[in-house]
């Protein structure tokens, strides 16, 4: 979940409360459920709470500690057993459980925010998990579409959709939400793939009329809202093909073309649908009829005050 941002400094006394109750959280967890239970999260709860209140070298304490606390949890269940989403923490799993990515933020002063993750993998569901850390110190700057990279160079995000990708079962699509800076916000369209060198994110699988892209970005004015989410074929009346639909974006004026602070959805929907033979990238297709309503994803409190608190996935 995105953490509300707070007008209010920490003082030292809060800073050492907080280091307090992430290591009293991380005693849970090393004491955790027994064998055989359900996953729970719900010990990482006051951990992942420490966040709104912090400030500085504290914030990425408290956050390495939750990444730490998250290893220690899921190295303590078997390979089988079931979990229970968190309503805390972005967290999104695999259908068939080899892959589990965590995501959190906290704001920063400027009105952006630092990221950071978790990324569980394991090449079937009795292999131990393998974990890669993710860290972005700030939401300023955008990814860029064409870029494949390491988890050292991962742009931040909120993801609370994964998508099996029609090209290659190593690879999935992570939908995001990215609170940028104080006029846009973004939504993504992530790749995630799972190679021997171990995570990269962006690969080669949304083609568009432009050419091939690495990751589909929506840049729009702060206080709107957008639809991005995946949606599984349908039959009869208003069938559809699987796709990944979202809100085409226009500018307020055609003076205003290419300042993202000014987009907004013009009321049409973009999708990315399979290609027709196996092995084929995703394929842009526009002005797609929205046959059904694109409700909220998941709800949640922007962190944002000055748009009014929701925005929606």
């Amino acid at each position: 979940m995105a953490v509300k941002r707070s007008s209010m400094k920490t003082s030292p006394r809060q800073q050492r409360l907080a280091i307090r109750i992430a290591l009293g959280c991380m005693g849970m967890v090393l004491c955790g459920p027994a064998s055989g239970q359900a996953l729970d999260f719900s010990p990482l709860k006051p951990l992942h709470g420490a966040l709104k209140g912090c400030q500085g070298e504290t914030c990425r304490f408290i956050s390495d500690s939750l990444g730490q606390a998250l290893q220690d949890l899921l190295n303590d269940q078997p390979g089988e057993a079931e979990w229970m989403k968190p309503d805390f923490l972005a967290a999104v799993t695999s259908a068939d459980g080899r892959l589990m990515v965590f995501t959190w933020n906290w704001p920063l002063p400027d009105r952006t925010s630092s990221y950071a993750g978790l990324v569980a993998h394991r090449p079937d569901v009795d292999a131990p998990w393998e974990f890669t850390s993710l860290y972005d110190e700030s939401s300023a700057d955008g990814p860029d579409q064409q870029q494949s990279m390491r988890a050292e160079g991962w742009h931040g995000a909120l993801y609370y959709a994964m998508v099996p990708d029609a090209v290659d079962k190593n690879t999935w699509l992570l939908l995001g939400w990215d609170d940028a800076n104080a006029q846009v916000t973004r939504k993504v369209i992530e790749p995630i793939e799972w190679r021997t060198r171990g995570i990269r994110f962006g690969a080669p699988v949304l083609q568009t009329p432009k050419g091939m892209v690495k990751r589909h970005v929506l840049e729009f004015a702060d206080a709107v809202q957008v639809s991005l989410r995946h949606q599984p074929a349908t039959r009869g009346k208003g069938a559809h093909a699987e796709r990944v639909i979202f809100d085409h974006l226009s500018p307020t004026e055609p003076h205003l073309t290419g300042i993202a602070a000014y987009y907004g959805p013009d009321m049409t929907f973009d999708a990315f649908v399979p290609g027709k033979r196996k092995g084929d990238p995703w394929m842009l297709v526009e002005k797609v009829n929205a046959s059904e309503d694109l409700p909220e994803d998941r709800p949640f409190r922007d962190p944002r005050p000055r748009n009014g608190g929701k925005n929606r996935r």
